[in-house]
């Protein structure tokens, strides 16, 4: 694989462990079992998937249960005192894979396999390492340092040369302009049809819509965190209408309008729903669709309601 390939699986990779961390969630269990291609296409793009062993995480407090897949398991969490940056560990093992086609902790079992990350001696030796960048060495080196405190966070690694200098975006000016004007111009009047309408953007909208989407979701989102802070969009605004453009009063409207979980920024779905084509999204199959989901939700809740009403008279009888 070329270092090219592999920087654009790591780069979303730890976009969405920026964004996990960010949340407070820590997966626990990264491997390259549980990132899934979306589709056979080349260059497709990658999911996270399995988060049966993540846990929310207090930045205060230490975790303490030994959870995890040899090979790919940081030797703090054997030591069961460890922070979300085992995940850094473990990505830090599949990009030592990606690169050179074996894991960088082998044994004769998993006995052997942890005893060998314990002692957390990495070695770069080899044909495929004589053939890797410095950067790429150096990313490895800061992603697989054994002491937590000096290894990388998610968000320094995302930001590292390497990724940087691999994974340039190739910029739509046009679409991505038409992308925020969409923005300014996003209004809901009603709650059911802003639910409607979250529901067919993020359920029903096909990869094909919604790749150019996410392209430009990645080219304005600069930090890699996996939302759009009020800065960026500011940023974004300044760039593409001119300085002069009054950005800091158009976001301030459009966080009013979009945000709609209050949480002071614009995630994936928020910038989906108010930016894809609605023409072309609201066709009569996604409505008839979204009809019976939300009719059923409202028949659930209409019955609930009415056993609840009921039944405490049908005991007294």
């Amino acid at each position: 694989m070329e270092e090219k390939d592999s920087a654009n699986i790591m780069k979303q990779l730890l976009s969405a462990i920026v964004y996990c961390h960010a949340s407070n969630v820590v997966h626990r269990d990264l491997k390259p079992e549980n990132l899934l291609l979306e589709s056979t296409d080349e260059g497709a793009r990658i999911k996270v998937i399995d988060f049966g062993t993540s846990q929310i995480f207090n930045s205060s407090k230490k975790m303490t249960v030994k959870i995890g897949t040899p090979y790919y398991i940081a030797p703090e969490v054997l030591s069961q005192s460890y922070t979300e940056k085992c995940d850094v560990w473990s990505c830090g093992v599949i990009l030592y894979i990606l690169l050179c086609g074996y894991p960088p902790f082998v044994g004769r079992n998993d006995f052997d396999i942890m005893n060998r990350i314990k002692k957390g001696i990495i070695k770069m030796v080899g044909p495929a390492w004589d053939a890797a960048s410095e950067d790429a060495k150096d990313l490895v080196k800061h992603m697989l340092t054994y002491d937590p405190k000096k290894r990388f966070s998610a968000q320094q690694a995302l930001n590292h040369p390497w990724i940087k200098k691999l994974c340039q975006q190739i910029i739509d000016v046009e679409f991505t302009k038409e992308l925020l004007n969409n923005m300014r111009n996003f209004q809901t009047q009603h709650k059911l049809q802003e639910a409607a309408l979250t529901y067919i953007a993020s359920q029903l909208a096909t990869n094909h819509e919604k790749e150019k989407l996410q392209s430009t979701f990645i080219v304005l989102d600069t930090n890699g965190d996996g939302r759009l802070e009020v800065s960026e969009l500011i940023s974004a605004f300044k760039e593409y209408f001119g300085p002069d453009f009054p950005a800091e009063q158009e976001v301030e409207s459009i966080m009013s309008r979009i945000d709609i979980d209050n949480n002071g920024h614009i995630d994936y779905t928020e910038f989906v729903l108010a930016t894809i084509n609605k023409k072309r999204l609201l066709s009569k199959e996604r409505m008839i669709l979204a009809f019976a989901i939300f009719d059923k939700v409202m028949l659930s809740r209409i019955h609930s309601l009415y056993r609840m009403e009921v039944a405490p008279f049908r005991r007294m009888k």
